[in-house]
This record gives structure tokens, C-alpha cells and sequence, in this order.
């Protein structure tokens, strides 16, 4: 789950039910198997015993390897839904990597797929 995080801060109130995702999430990124697959990645949490406004209580900063980073509120998602997120931006990453040893750039003209004849 960390292997292409930098940095997961994650911020909650406690007693708010709607920021089960958030301490669900810091439980796994915090966990012995998350921190051994990315040793490097930093996680930190704040409690927040009174947040600003009820969108800001739950949510989770996440700072990928490649400096993007994402402010996801947590409110409305599950944590798998959450880690989907995560695992669709390491796909990416994952896709970018592959296609950069090989030599192929999809942005330029050159390699783009011509547009579709319609019949």
C-alpha cells in the first residue's frame, strides 16, 4: 500500500462517525507489513478534537513518489475506497515507468493511435 507514498498524514475527530475511513486507513498504513513494503514513507495523524468544518474533520494527505499529492475527504468513502485510490495512482505511476523503459512516450504525435473512421 505505501510503495509509491512518500507521505500519508491523516487528521480526524474522534467521536465523528463519518472518520472511521480516516482511523481505519491510519491502522493500515501504520501496521508492521505497510511500513516494510516502503520503510521510507513517512505517516503522521493529528486528532482533532474540534475540527473547522464538518467537510474538513476526516480526511487523508497523500504526497506519492512522484511529488503528486492528493487531499482526499474520507467523510463519504469506505477505506477500501480509499486504498483504491491509492492503488489506482500507483498503477499510473507503475504504467509510466514501464512504457519510459521502453522508449514510448503516448504523448507524442508520432505514437499516437489515429482517430477511428466511422462507418
Amino acid at each position: 500500500m505505501l510503495k509509491h507514498l512518500k507521505r500519508v498524514f491523516v487528521q480526524f475527530t474522534p467521536g465523528d462517525p463519518k472518520a472511521a475511513s480516516a482511523r481505519e486507513l491510519l491502522q493500515r498504513v501504520s501496521s508492521d507489513k505497510a511500513k516494510k513494503s516502503n520503510p521510507g514513507c513517512v505517516v503522521a495523524f493529528k486528532v482533532q478534537e474540534a475540527a473547522a468544518s464538518n467537510a474538513e474533520r476526516a480526511y487523508v494527505d497523500l504526497t506519492f513518489t512522484d511529488n503528486d499529492t492528493r487531499r482526499v475527504v474520507t467523510a463519504e468513502l469506505s477505506v477500501d475506497d480509499v486504498s483504491r485510490i491509492i492503488q489506482q495512482k500507483a498503477g499510473e505511476m507503475e504504467m509510466k515507468g514501464v512504457m519510459k523503459e521502453v522508449g514510448h512516450d503516448p504523448w507524442r504525435i508520432e505514437n499516437r493511435l489515429p482517430p477511428s473512421s466511422s462507418a
